[in-house]
C-alpha cells in the first residue's frame, strides 16, 4: 500500500484505538451534534419563515409533507447507516480494500434507490397526498412543496447525507459535518428570499425550492472533498470501484434494512398522527407541526451524540476491544442523559413562549404549548433508546434494532395514538411517543448491559466479513 495510504491508516488507528475516550468521543460527536443542530435549525427555518406569512394553510402544508421527507431516511439508513457500520467494522479488521469497495456499492445503490423514490412519488402523487391527510385547502400547497423537495430533490437530499455517513465512518466527522452544515446554512439564507413577499413570495413552494438547491450544494461539497482527498480517503465513488458484491450487499442489508424499516415505521406513525390531528382543523395541524419541530432540537442533539460514536463502537467491537467499547458507550450515556434532562426542564417551563416564536396566533400557541409539554417529558427515554439502537447498528446487530423499531411504532406508539386520542381527544396524541419510549428505555438498558458485559477476549461476530 502506498505510503500516503499508510499514513492515513495510522491516523485512523490512533483515533480509534489510543486517543483517550472523552477526547475521541468529543472529536467524533461534537461535529455530528453541530451538524444535527444546523439540520434542526434548517428544518425550523421552513416553519419559521412560512409561519411569518401567518397562513395556517401554508404552515400545515409543510407539516403534512414531513412524512415524505422522513421517508428519505429509509434509503439514507439503508446505505448510510448500513454502509458506514460495515466500513467501520472492516476498518477494525484492517480490511482496507473492502472498505473502499463497500463505500462505492453504498453510493451507487443510494443513487439508484433515490431516483426510484423520486419517480414513484411523481407517478402516485395524488394517492400519496390523500394518505398524508391533505384536504381541499392544503393539497395544492403541499404538492408544490413536495414537487421541489421530492420529485426534483430526492436524489441530492439522500446522496449528501449518505456521503456524510460514509465520510464519518472512517473518522472524518468534521468533514462530514461541514458538508451537511453547508447545505443547511445555504437553505436558511435562501428561505426568506424564496418564501416571503419581499422576494419571490412562493410560500411553501419557495421553502421546497430552497431545500432542493441547498442539497445540491451539499453534494457538490462532498464530491469536491473526495477529489481533493483522493489517496487519503477510503471513501470511493469511482464507477470502476462499483460491483454487485453479494457478500457486501448482504452485510449492508443486515444493518441497513432494519434501519430503513425503522424509518418507514416512523413515517407511518407520523402519517397516523397527522391524520388524527387533521380531523380537528388546520390550526391544530400547524400547532402540532411547530411543537414537533421544536421537540426535534434536543432529539437531534442526542441523536448526533449517539450517531457520532458509531464508528468508535463498531471499530472496537470488530477488533475485540470490549473495554474501550464499554467505556465509550458509558461516557456517552452520561453526557447525553444530563443534557436531555436540562432541556426537558426548559421546554416544560417555557412551552408557550417557544411556540410563539414561530407563529403569532393565540390558538396555535395554546395548542402547541400543551403538545410540547406532552412530547418533552419523553425525551430522556428517547435518548436512551437512540443510544441503544446506534450501538446495535454499529455492532452489526440488525435484528435487535429491527425488534426495537417494530416495538416502538407497531406494538406501542401507533396503538397508543388510537387509545390516547380516544381517552383524551387531540391532546392525548402528544403523549403517545412518551409512553412508547418509556417502555423501550427499560428494554434498552437491559440489552445494553448484556452487550457491554460480553467477555473482552470475545471477537466481533461480523458474520461473513
Amino acid at each position: 500500500m502506498p505510503n500516503e495510504d499508510s499514513s492515513a491508516n495510522a491516523q485512523k488507528t490512533e483515533l480509534f484505538e489510543r486517543t483517550p475516550i472523552p477526547q475521541a468521543v468529543m472529536k467524533m460527536a461534537i461535529p455530528t451534534v453541530l451538524s444535527s443542530l444546523v439540520m434542526v435549525i434548517y428544518n425550523l427555518a421552513d416553519t419559521y419563515f412560512v409561519g411569518m406569512l401567518n397562513s395556517a394553510v401554508e404552515n400545515a402544508a409543510v407539516t403534512l409533507a414531513a412524512p415524505v421527507l422522513l421517508a428519505f431516511n429509509a434509503v439514507i439508513n439503508l446505505f448510510g447507516v448500513g454502509g458506514s457500520s460495515l466500513m467501520s467494522r472492516y476498518l477494525g479488521l484492517k480490511k482496507y480494500e473492502q472498505v473502499k469497495k463497500s463505500s462505492a456499492i453504498n453510493f451507487y445503490c443510494a443513487l439508484g434507490f433515490s431516483a426510484l423514490f423520486s419517480l414513484a412519488f411523481a407517478v402516485f402523487y395524488s394517492q400519496l397526498l390523500s394518505i398524508l391527510g391533505t384536504g381541499e385547502d392544503t393539497a395544492a400547497s403541499t404538492w408544490q412543496y413536495l414537487w421541489w423537495t421530492t420529485v426534483c430533490g430526492a436524489v441530492p437530499a439522500i446522496l449528501n447525507v449518505v456521503l456524510a455517513n460514509l465520510v464519518r465512518a472512517e473518522g472524518a466527522a468534521l468533514h462530514a459535518s461541514i458538508g451537511t452544515m453547508s447545505g443547511c446554512l445555504l437553505n436558511i439564507l435562501l428561505d426568506p428570499f424564496f418564501i416571503l413577499p419581499f422576494g419571490l413570495g412562493m410560500g411553501a413552494a419557495g421553502a421546497g425550492l430552497a431545500t432542493f438547491l441547498s442539497n445540491c450544494a451539499a453534494c457538490l461539497y462532498f464530491f469536491a472533498l473526495l477529489w481533493v482527498r483522493r489517496g487519503k480517503t477510503m471513501v470511493c465513488v469511482h464507477p470502476r470501484a462499483f460491483s454487485l458484491d453479494w457478500q457486501i450487499l448482504r452485510q449492508i442489508s443486515a444493518v441497513g434494512v432494519p434501519a430503513a424499516i425503522q424509518n418507514l415505521l416512523n413515517v407511518t406513525s407520523m402519517a397516523v398522527l397527522n391524520n388524527f390531528t387533521a380531523a380537528y382543523d388546520s390550526t391544530a395541524v400547524a400547532a402540532m407541526g411547530i411543537a414537533k419541530k421544536i421537540d426535534m432540537i434536543p432529539m437531534y442533539i442526542t441523536m448526533g451524540i449517539s450517531q457520532g460514536i458509531m464508528p468508535l463502537v463498531g471499530y472496537n467491537y470488530s477488533s475485540g476491544n470490549r473495554v474501550r467499547m464499554k467505556n465509550t458507550v458509558t461516557f456517552t450515556a452520561k453526557i447525553g442523559v444530563v443534557f436531555i434532562l436540562l432541556m426537558t426542564l426548559v421546554y416544560y417551563i417555557g412551552a408557550e413562549g417557544l411556540i410563539g416564536l414561530f407563529m403569532k396566533n393565540e390558538e396555535v400557541i395554546a395548542y402547541g404549548g400543551r403538545f410540547l409539554r406532552g412530547m418533552c417529558i419523553g425525551l430522556v427515554f428517547l435518548a436512551i433508546d437512540f443510544l441503544a439502537v446506534d450501538v446495535f447498528q454499529a455492532c452489526g446487530m440488525g435484528t435487535a434494532s429491527l425488534v426495537f423499531a417494530i416495538g416502538r411504532k407497531i406494538v406501542l406508539e401507533i396503538p397508543a395514538l388510537f387509545l390516547l386520542n380516544w381517552l383524551w381527544p387531540l391532546y392525548g396524541l402528544a403523549y403517545a411517543q412518551t409512553l412508547a419510549e418509556f417502555v423501550l428505555a427499560i428494554a434498552a438498558a437491559i440489552l445494553l448491559q448484556r452487550i457491554l458485559r460480553q467477555p473482552v477476549e470475545m471477537k466481533a461476530p461480523p458474520a461473513a466479513l
